[in-house]
């Protein structure tokens, strides 16, 4: 059957003729608006399909190659898919060929097939050979790199539907679906979606979301699994292309029914996370009522099931999204927005949507560590989150650093195979997160480590100031964005250029002719972060912190002795700086937070092992357990955080950063200082604790400078308010010393120190410990 064709100017000539008889009609000269599928014949609506042809911004083309080359090309198009139809759609009847504008035309074609997958799968394989053929010919006409869009949908009507709504629906669908990139590999084979309708959902499989503060698990996402082994998810989406939403429907509702049967027992606070797809959305008769019953009919309630909606939706699938999901909301259903980053989302909608679960895509989170500009944009994802009462489940956890650098984000959950991969029946249990590490803790002086930064030094890339940017380009061309290039005079650093700055300053209008032949130095940052390798890590955390925002997360520069030593990553400090601090709060007091008798004997052996000069000072108070007889243990605690608090204060004070406060236990205490600074120090503790220690007694015990109590054989007497003893004793490290000489050295400064009434400070005037023999 030979197809009409109409050309543009036929329909315009068409339209305007049209246009004056109504308008006489109607006795008024305004025009009438046709459209352009008015003529299409729709007579057996229920076996027809359509084709869609597009030239994506042919009128740019156009401008370039002429009217006449332009209308040559696009007839050439045309030709082709002309030519390939009767191959590509077997026993099918093209019946209509429709020129809309320049660069877009419209099939509408009969078949006899039952199954639109079938057609699908002709489409894929007739879409892949016009593509080839305008490559090779009216591709080359228009510059090489014509964008040919084609499109395919089926005519459905749906009850009363008119035909020339079908016909424009199914044309909107078709451009829709020549918008998408398709693998023809990835998607599911013919005899794979017999298979699957055949046998059915063969099962389900569950994937933890773990909690990254606590590593609980706070849910399950729920994954179905067919018997030939394709994904769910790829029939689906195989199913929405086609444009048939009861085929999609039916699988997804069983999907619905296989979760919620096998998950099992949840506590209240657990979910279970199902993937919504538009098919349920765009569901005429409402599925929230039967769907709340469903839930309900397995022990759970709504609140416990989180609908997840994908942001990769079409903008029009998501604008409709908040008015859809009004009636699951008001049931108690809650609501995540998957795939977050990678789709069409705004910050309108999001507000619109009030989701309760942002899952970050895996795009998104992929390489975080190594890139400041996905970590900026995870961080104010969990801002906003956290503005708004909601939480960031970040999706493809693959590796421990992954890992990390999300919890020291703040992200508040994770999923992916590092964390639990998906099983059935569903991984119960949780595992041990790594501790928060962030520039917050800094900040607020919770860290304490004198290890030096040298132990963390990592090689770098040197290159002398000579070299082009376009030769330092070369080399780190397949580098990570955070790595960096440490720019030297002889061995000395003279600056660091990071390889995202690098990119970014190239990838700008007309970068590459500016700097590709200029030196490093042009580019390089003249001032970066250099520290000597002795430097604590807390130190160079500081100054890291302190930085500029936009060289916050640049690598740190580690010399010895003014020459480059290597480099040292943000965020393996800040990792290291964590796992110390869990290690000490094994051994801290639960009082005071202060680390214990383990950290106190590790870090006496570390300024031993370093010859590292030192003063020990001794902290004892003085009428301790009386007051605890008389007041209580409660009171007596409190005594206890004065104590603690006037040391921190004291060191912080007097003291340098790698100054040590360790709590031995009771109301024993131990610094450990630069011995320039120990009498400083403790005259500092000694006036903050005297100063505040009154207020905890009664007004009259206050007035009467002592309280009433029981002395240690039983008998009623006075004893004198709380002092402090302290004894200082200095070990130079010159010889090896053993913690045993330390503490028979201790015992007798202390007890010389509380042989003094009130606050009193000794100092041992004996040979200090570990200096060198004579």
């Amino acid at each position: 059957m030979e197809p009409t064709r109409i050309t543009s100017s036929i329909m315009f000539k068409h339209m305007l003729e049209q246009n004056r008889v109504l308008a006489g009609k109607a006795g008024r000269g305004r025009p009438h608006v046709a459209s352009l599928l008015d003529a299409a014949p729709v007579t057996r609506d229920d076996r027809l399909a359509i084709l869609t042809f597009e030239a994506a911004e042919f009128h740019l083309k156009f401008a370039g190659i002429g009217v006449e080359a332009g209308r040559a090309c696009l007839r050439a198009c045309l030709d082709a898919a002309v030519e390939r139809f009767a191959q590509g759609f077997p026993g099918c009847d093209l019946l209509f060929i429709q020129e809309a504008s320049p660069g877009e035309a419209v099939f509408v074609f009969e078949h006899e097939t039952d199954d639109q997958s079938e057609l699908f799968y002709w489409y894929l394989a007739y879409r892949a050979a016009v593509l080839r053929a305008v490559a090779e010919g009216p591709g080359r006409t228009a510059g090489g790199d014509l964008d040919l869009r084609v499109g395919f949908a089926c005519l459905e009507r749906n009850g009363d539907l008119p035909a020339a709504e079908a016909l424009f629906g199914a044309v909107c669908k078709a451009k829709r679906l020549s918008r998408q990139s398709i693998d023809a590999a990835a998607v599911p084979s013919r005899a794979e979606l017999a298979s699957l309708f055949a046998k059915g959902l063969a099962g389900v499989v569950y994937q933890p979301i773990a909690d990254l503060a606590t590593g609980v698990v706070l849910g399950w996402e729920a994954y179905a699994r067919s018997p030939s082994g394709i994904p769910i998810q790829d029939a689906l989406r195989l199913f929405e292309m086609i444009g048939s939403s009861d085929k999609a429907l039916e699988v997804e509702l069983g999907l619905w029914q296989l979760a919620l049967a096998g998950v099992g027992g949840l506590s209240p606070r657990q979910k279970l996370f199902l993937n919504v797809g538009p098919a349920c959305l765009c569901a005429r008769d409402s599925q929230a009522g039967a769907f709340s019953r469903l839930v309900e009919a397995h022990g759970l309630a709504p609140g416990q099931v989180v609908l997840e909606f994908s942001e990769r939706l079409s903008p029009g699938e998501l604008a409709a999204l908040p008015e859809r999901l009004d009636d699951y909301r008001s049931r108690g259903f809650l609501i995540a927005i998957d795939d977050v980053g990678a789709g069409h989302s705004n910050m309108m909608l999001l507000a619109r949507l009030r989701p309760d679960f942002f899952k970050a895509d895996l795009a998104l989170t992929r390489d975080v560590a190594n890139n400041p500009f996905k970590r900026v944009m995870i961080e104010t994802l969990v801002l906003v989150a956290d503005k708004i009462g909601a939480k960031v489940i970040a999706e493809g956890v693959e590796s421990e650093l992954a890992l990390t650098s999300l919890v020291s984000m703040g992200v508040h959950a994770g999923q992916g195979y590092h964390l639990g991969v998906p099983a059935f029946p569903k991984p119960e249990g949780g595992r041990v997160m790594p501790p928060k590490a962030g520039y917050g803790q800094v900040a607020a002086g919770d860290w304490k480590c004198a290890s030096p930064v040298g132990d963390l030094i990592e090689p770098c890339l040197a290159v002398d100031t000579g070299r082009s940017i376009g030769e330092l380009k070369e080399m780190l061309a397949d580098k990570p964005v955070m790595c960096s290039a440490v720019v030297v005079e002889g061995d000395a650093p003279a600056g660091l250029v990071m390889n995202y700055n690098l990119d970014k300053a190239l990838s700008s209008k007309f970068g590459v002719d500016l700097y590709h032949r200029k030196r490093v130095t042009r580019l390089m940052d003249a001032s970066p972060l250099c520290v000597e390798h002795d430097t604590p890590i807390e130190e160079a955390a500081r100054q890291a912190m302190n930085r500029a925002p936009a060289k916050i997360y640049d690598d740190i520069v580690v010399t010895r002795d003014g020459l480059l030593a290597g480099t040292v990553s943000v965020q393996k400090m800040l990792d290291t700086l964590a796992k110390v601090q869990v290690e000490l709060a094994k051994g801290s007091n639960p009082l005071t937070g202060l680390p214990g008798n383990v950290a106190i004997e590790r870090e006496f052996s570390r300024r031993d092992r370093e010859r590292q000069a030192s003063c020990l000072m001794y902290v004892d108070l003085d009428n301790f357990k009386v007051y605890n007889d008389v007041y209580g243990f409660s009171q007596g605690d409190r005594v206890i955080l004065l104590t603690a608090r006037s040391l921190r204060e004291a060191v912080a004070k007097e003291g340098a950063p790698g100054d040590f406060i360790g709590h031995v236990g009771g109301d024993d205490f131990v610094v450990i200082a630069a011995p320039e600074a120990a009498d400083a120090i403790a005259g500092t503790t000694v006036a903050l604790f005297a100063a505040e220690v009154p207020s905890l007694y009664t007004p009259e015990d206050r007035e009467r400078g002592s309280i009433r109590g029981k002395d240690r054989e039983g008998r009623q007497r006075e004893f004198p308010l709380i002092t402090l003893s302290i004894g200082i004793l200095e070990c130079l490290f010159e010889a090896s010393v053993t913690f045993e000489d330390l503490s028979h050295r201790v015992a007798s400064v202390k007890k010389l120190a509380k042989a003094r009434p009130g606050n009193s400070v000794v100092r041992d005037r004996r040979a200090p410990l570990g200096a060198a023999a004579c």
